[in-house]
């Protein structure tokens, strides 16, 4: 490998947005990788992909309505459908697949009908599909920061709550969980992790890096603490390493430009 990119790399962390762009893809690979364990024991699989969709309706119509920064209702849609599923699922009205399934069209077709609906053709759009993280906001960055330690700090503290439920649902109401409790609140820290992820990395790749890092993890162990540290490890080193490529070859990374400066 040709070291001048390298060289080049190192230099630009003394620029202050290209700390804020690194900091950031460490802190997407963390909250990602601390959600995506659970979904994985769950099976939980394409609630995440749901959620960004829905997601992608709020910043679509964030956009129509002239809101240069769509973050509040990226925030506001991806909640409502994280609650929204998990009432339905609460009441054993459908399937969870089925539930999942139509919210994940009925959002997509939502988007697509605020993007017919807009009168000039939107870069945003683009960049909330793929991602611009070159191009974080610092309300965005600080808004990821705030949610990843209350994301990290939630869920360790109720890990082990977590993981009785997931294996055994009635078992664990039996045993006196508030299991109702403990659903919504993990909903609704899936759909913080994912809004506040996806203006960086887009609704395509988000929901890559919520279950690639936790199913690698998976595949080398079932204890519960060693999974969770090899999906951290594994979701840093993706979302860090994709940066850093981009930068050294001369890729994009994401929808807009390249890393150098």
């Amino acid at each position: 490998m040709n070291m001048a990119p390298v060289d080049e790399f190192i230099q630009s962390l003394q620029y202050e947005w290209m700390q804020r762009v690194v900091i950031s893809a460490v802190l997407i690979g963390i909250i990602s990788s601390i959600i995506g364990v659970f979904i994985i024991l769950r099976g939980m699989i394409f609630l995440g992909e749901a959620i960004a969709h829905s997601a992608f309706a709020g910043a679509a119509l964030a956009i129509l309505l002239g809101y240069n920064d769509p973050i509040m209702f990226i925030l506001v849609f991806g909640i409502v459908t994280a609650v929204g599923v998990n009432y339905i699922n609460e009441k054993n009205l459908m399937n969870d697949d089925v539930i999942i399934g139509i919210s994940f069209t009925s959002f997509m077709a939502l988007a697509i009908l605020f993007i017919g609906m807009m009168k000039t053709y939107s870069s945003n759009i683009q960049s909330i599909l793929f991602g611009r993280i070159l191009l974080i906001t610092r309300r965005n960055y600080e808004l990821l920061m705030l949610f990843t330690i209350i994301i990290s700090i939630t869920i360790l503290g109720m890990k082990k709550e977590l993981y009785f439920i997931s294996f055994n649902e009635e078992l664990a109401k039996a045993s006196g969980i508030n299991v109702t409790r403990i659903n919504y609140i993990f909903m609704i820290l899936i759909a913080l992790a994912i809004d506040v992820s996806i203006t960086a990395i887009g609704a395509l790749l988000v929901f890559a890096m919520l279950i690639t890092p936790a199913a690698a993890a998976f595949q080398w162990t079932y204890k519960l603490n060693k999974m969770l540290l090899l999906a951290i490890t594994f979701g840093v080193i993706s979302s860090f390493g994709g940066l850093f490529l981009s930068f050294v070859y001369d890729l994009p990374s994401g929808e807009i430009g390249r890393a150098h400066v």
